[in-house]
């Protein structure tokens, strides 16, 4: 069975705080005499479903279009249901009772419970939601050897309220010999996703060497 875990990209679409608003405006319109109608979006490459790619905080790092290609699918997935209470860390001793349970890995997600204020509160979404230590990247790093991807149901890895932590997080994940991806504002509000290993396939929006791109992600549950 696929789900979509990808949120649609609007106008109401939650963002970080800082990053530009989508704007969705009419080039030509028929009803104003032209012969078609064409669309102009502008939006920033970290709005909605997305992946961050290396170039995203390190000098010289991989592109999008390195990284991911056409797309990019990962198994075994894995969805830790972990629910935390707001603008909180996860840290080392959160995750170690799930290590074990997840052999194998190439990608983890963390299903804190976020996509409840996706579209009913999107500013406790944007503002007030869990965030990832720094120390969390290279502990992933050593006991899952085989990890490709980290992502979340939060809009980032970091939270506004803590943002030298969670520039400094990025830069673990994503910097150095042995890159970790990140995808952030996944829709993992189906319960079904913590019940085992899936796969999951990710399709960029835009190939282009681009620091982060939007996404379109289906996981493909057994």
């Amino acid at each position: 069975m696929l789900k979509r875990i990808s949120y649609p990209i609007n106008p109401q679409s939650p963002l970080y705080p800082g990053t530009p608003e989508f704007v969705c405006s009419k080039e030509k319109s028929i009803e104003k005499g032209d012969n078609s109608n064409t669309t102009i979006l502008t939006f920033s490459s970290h709005t909605g479903t997305h992946i961050d790619a290396p170039h995203h905080f390190c000098p010289g790092g991989k592109t999008t279009r390195e990284v991911l290609g056409n797309s990019l699918t990962l198994s075994p997935v894995y969805c830790i249901d972990f629910p935390k209470d707001s603008a909180t860390p996860i840290r080392i001793l959160d995750l170690e009772p799930h290590i074990w349970k997840m052999p194998g890995a190439k990608g983890i997600l963390m299903r804190t419970g976020m996509s409840r204020f996706h579209s009913s509160d999107p500013k406790r979404y944007c503002r007030d939601h869990p965030w990832i230590h720094p120390e969390v990247p290279e502990f992933l790093r050593s006991t899952c050897p085989s990890l490709i991807l980290f992502g979340t149901d939060t809009i980032s890895i970091s939270n506004p309220q803590f943002r030298p932590e969670g520039r400094e997080c990025h830069r673990q994940f994503l910097c150095g010999a042995r890159p970790i991806l990140l995808a952030e504002d996944l829709d993992l509000s189906d319960p079904a996703l913590v019940t085992g290993p899936f796969s999951v396939t990710f399709y960029p929006w835009i190939i282009d060497n681009l620091d982060g791109v939007p996404v379109l992600a289906f996981a493909e549950l057994r």
